[in-house]
């Protein structure tokens, strides 16, 4: 079994899963992850195997921090699945009376969510770092200081001493809590203040692919895994898509109200498809899709000059077409309610999407250097400036300008402001006056720095 600590530290490509938000659209992801799952135990000659095993860092929004939290412990996708339809008819199935909703703004009950994640996350804690056995992040939105929260499992992190405490069931509820279905999680903050948390849906990480890649890379993130193609693989997974396409007509009587019941479904539309553009700009994407008839798939454009990750998205849209594509028939009726986020009666139907979209969308080429649990770990070293290296660095004038320099005996590579600079074995590893680093050929540096005295 790979444990936590191999996860976040261990040599060899890093591997993401991103999973969307989207109530309980939460199945057809799940059929998504079964395929791909079952594709992955094949690979890998191993009957019993888990995606936790796998991917070392596992992040979702609502329904996806559900998803992600229940593989991230462990568990098979086909036994999520089948807590998805025990559940859904509690969850989903008796809303609020009109009153209630009225002046308390939610559909449904809080507490049939709250008893569902207690059971299957009992006592475990953000910071247990034997039953959570991978990375996990699970996005919320505090809404009275309108920010997006990553809450992560790293033992490193900023804020992790002050969260490791909470309880897993709460985290995930302050994800799931999505306004006029559900009311607000109120939690404490590390200072203290009670703060009233709502689905991490409510912002540009329904779609959380982005910024799991951020909290991946960046140095203010304690992550800080080496950039790639052939080092970061990012699956992102989806719970379906409307099919929002209309004749003008549509619009040419509305009324405010409808007007104004149209305004989410714009903003979310949008966000998504900014997740998907950035992440297209990003990275090798073997699954690209048209972001429109301009920009066409962008697979000729390189964002920072070379690709920083493999990334893989699976999404269908609930049209005709796309349906009968994957060799599922709808209905205009059914075309009409299957988008719809709380209707328990999709169930069946959200898993054969789901299913046949897997068998149809996910394949093993897209996984080309990845299949494997013990892919080859890189044979250059990788340094990230701002950070600390126990290496024998001995001290250089430059115009006067005392820097570091060390000798490194292999290739290596080093992620700067300016993206990511390759040197060959030999060369030397500069460390600057602000604690920076960059690469320095060895002959140049010979013609150019002499060694101080001690």
């Amino acid at each position: 079994m790979v444990k936590l600590e191999d996860h976040l530290h261990g040599a060899g490509p890093k591997r993401i899963l991103s999973l969307d938000g989207g109530g309980i659209r939460g199945v057809l992801t799940l059929g998504f992850l079964e395929r791909m799952e079952e594709m992955l135990a094949k690979e890998n000659n191993d009957p019993d195997f888990r995606l936790c095993n796998y991917f070392d860092l596992i992040g979702g929004t609502s329904t996806g921090s559900i998803i992600a939290t229940g593989l991230a412990i462990g568990m098979k996708a086909s036994e999520i699945k089948h807590k998805y339809f025990e559940l859904g008819n509690k969850i989903f199935g008796h809303k609020t009376g009109f009153f209630q909703y009225l002046f308390k703004g939610v559909k449904y009950d809080n507490k049939p969510l709250e008893l569902a994640l207690k059971s299957y996350f009992g006592d475990i804690t953000l910071g247990d770092t034997e039953k959570i056995r991978t990375g996990l992040c699970i996005f919320s939105k505090r809404a009275e200081t309108f920010s997006t929260w990553a809450i992560h499992n790293h033992p490193e992190g900023k804020f992790y001493q002050q969260n490791k405490d909470w309880p897993l069931w709460q985290v995930v509820m302050a994800s799931a809590a999505a306004p006029t279905y559900f009311l607000p999680m109120f939690m404490k903050d590390s200072s203290g203040e009670q703060g009233a948390f709502i689905d991490g849906g409510i912002s540009m990480v329904n779609n959380p692919s982005f910024r799991l890649f951020l909290l991946a890379s960046l140095n203010s993130y304690p992550f800080r895994w080496k950039l790639g193609k052939r080092n970061m693989l990012l699956v992102s997974i989806g719970t379906g898509n409307a099919d929002n396409k209309s004749s003008y007509e549509t619009y040419q009587k509305n009324n405010l109200m409808e007007w104004a019941a149209k305004m989410p479904d714009f903003f979310m539309f949008d966000a998504n498809l900014a997740n998907q553009m950035i992440m297209q700009i990003l990275g090798d994407s073997p699954t690209s899709i048209s972001i429109d008839s301009e920009m066409g798939d962008l697979r000729d454009d390189l964002f920072l000059g070379f690709h920083a990750l493999t990334y893989l998205r699976y999404n269908v849209t609930f049209s005709k077409k796309e349906m009968e594509n994957i060799g599922v028939d709808l209905n205009a009726q059914q075309l009409k309610t299957i988008p719809e986020m709380d209707n328990p009666k999709n169930l069946d139907l959200l898993s054969e999407i789901g299913e046949k979209a897997g068998e149809k969308f996910i394949a093993k080429e897209h996984f080309s250097g990845f299949l494997s649990m013990k892919a080859a770990p890189s044979q250059s070293t990788y340094f990230v400036s701002g950070s600390k290296y126990d290496l024998p660095f001995e001290s250089y004038t430059k115009k006067d300008i005392p820097i570091g320099a060390c000798r490194i005996d292999n290739d290596f590579e080093i992620m700067t402001m300016e993206g990511l600079m390759k040197a060959k074995k030999g060369d030397y590893l500069i460390k600057g006056v602000k604690g920076e680093f960059y690469a320095c050929d060895a002959e140049v540096f010979r013609e150019t720095y002499a060694k101080t005295r001690e």
